[in-house]
């Protein structure tokens, strides 16, 4: 095996199945006219949060993988360590804590009946009525809220508060995590909340997206369809992509004139040539051009987007200020007079794969079918709420929260002040509801 391809599978099994899932949320959002979106992918073990505009993610270099960087072009992801089967237990101080532990798929959560004996994230909402009030997995998991109850119990018990309390603390206590590095995240890009939607999928996306969102204070929350499936989408969906990177280490003066002309049209022929062996010569691309740059003396460096012309004809007033412009939205100052320094030249190739057409989804001609009403223990106290099937839902279709939205591949739950629309593609939006 060569070392290119040693790369390549690399980043494939480290990267693959969280990028698929940004990629999907990025082509629905695309597809359904959403131009500020946070993908908001949460599963078992973690909760997967990426920055898309204009229907392009974000990408970073020196990403983190647990403990170690990874110094490879990749989407830029921030994992926190909260899903739905994030562990509860209570620490040497008697404070009840929340993960990184998790149950995985197996034995899963206590709810689920697979052998699970430690509460999860997932059995808090079964224990306060938000799941179990139906089948998941398309008929394959029943949920079990007495054993949910139960095994809440103990710790309640240590706490000297309620199974509804012990377990809603604990709901809580995984927004909190979730809350503090998404913030990160946003503070990195230097973007603003409320600006922004999140997408949510995965199996608890749905589950726990809205009090995320509520506590973040952004525009409101999209459920796809199937959230389940979204980054399997993701994966139909992709482009043919690949990144070049060239070392140049150097000022921003006309010393580098030749030096980076040269340096960016090898880029390109390393490039169109790559894509020519690869996937055959007649293939369209795009070509992007950034640029690692930092002013001397910093110990970082930015990524900024750079136009080809820029670097052909060596127009260095414009490569200054395209960074000086980046470094004022992230950091909230530039100093145009300070000699800046290009570290490494970056070109991205992509070619576009075909693409499935989104349906519309037929429009309501009923009011809204509620299945049933039930109780949920919701922001301190218990809540009459209306129990919806998804399938039942057509655009048009509206509903205050509180409200449970069940289907087979996840559960909705939408708090009180919250109100939901069903929009032509058959996604559930859901904002505050106005003062």
């Amino acid at each position: 095996m060569g070392v290119d391809q040693a790369k390549r599978e690399c980043v494939q099994m480290v990267l693959s199945g969280t990028a698929s899932g940004v990629i999907g949320a990025s082509y629905l959002a695309s597809a359904c006219g959403f131009d500020k979106i946070l993908s908001l992918d949460i599963g078992g073990t973690s909760a997967d949060v990426a920055v898309i505009i204009d229907g392009k993610v974000a990408q970073g270099n020196g990403e983190i993988i647990g403990d170690f960087p990874i110094f490879i072009p990749s989407v830029a992801v921030t994992s926190v360590g909260q899903g739905g089967g994030s562990l509860a237990w209570i620490d040497g101080q008697g404070v009840l804590q929340m993960g990184p532990d998790s149950a995985g798929s197996l034995p899963g959560p206590v709810c689920f009946r697979r052998g699970g004996t430690q509460p999860t994230a997932t059995d808090a909402f079964a224990a306060c009525g938000m799941m179990g009030h139906g089948a998941l997995g398309y008929n394959a998991v029943t949920v079990d809220v007495n054993a949910a109850c139960a095994a809440w119990q103990p710790l309640a018990d240590a706490l000297g508060v309620t199974v509804q309390e012990t377990a809603e603390t604990a709901i809580q206590l995984a927004i909190s995590s979730m809350y503090s590095d998404t913030s990160g995240l946003l503070s990195r890009f230097g973007l603003d909340p409320r600006e922004f939607w999140f997408l949510a999928f995965g199996g608890a996306g749905p589950m726990m997206g809205c009090f995320l969102a509520r506590e973040l204070n952004m525009k409101g929350v999209i459920v796809p369809p199937t959230p389940g499936v979204l980054s399997a989408l993701g994966g139909l969906v992709a482009d043919i992509r690949n990144d070049f990177i060239r070392t140049l280490y150097g000022d921003l003066t006309p010393a580098l004139a030749d030096t980076l002309a040269s340096e960016a049209e090898a880029l390109q022929q390393r490039a169109c040539g790559w894509l020519a062996q690869e996937h055959g010569s007649d293939m369209p691309y795009s070509l992007q051009f950034s640029a690692d740059m930092r002013y001397r003396g910093q110990s970082f460096e930015i990524d900024v987007p750079l136009e080809a012309n820029w670097l052909a004809q060596a127009d260095f007033t414009a490569l200054h200020d395209a960074f000086d412009r980046q470094h004022q939205q992230l950091f909230g100052h530039c100093d145009p007079q300070a000699p800046v320094q290009l570290i490494n030249l970056r070109l991205v190739i992509a070619s576009p794969t075909p693409k499935p057409v989104i349906n519309p989804l037929a429009p309501a001609t009923e009011p809204v079918p509620v299945l049933k009403q039930t109780r949920a223990w919701i922001d301190g106290g218990w809540h009459q709420v209306d129990l919806v099937l998804r399938s039942a839902l057509r655009a048009g279709h509206q509903l205050s929260g509180p409200v449970i939205i069940a289907q087979d591949d996840c559960t909705t739950c939408v708090p009180p002040g919250m109100g939901v629309t069903v929009d032509s593609f058959g996604n559930l939006l859901i904002t505050a509801n106005e003062a």
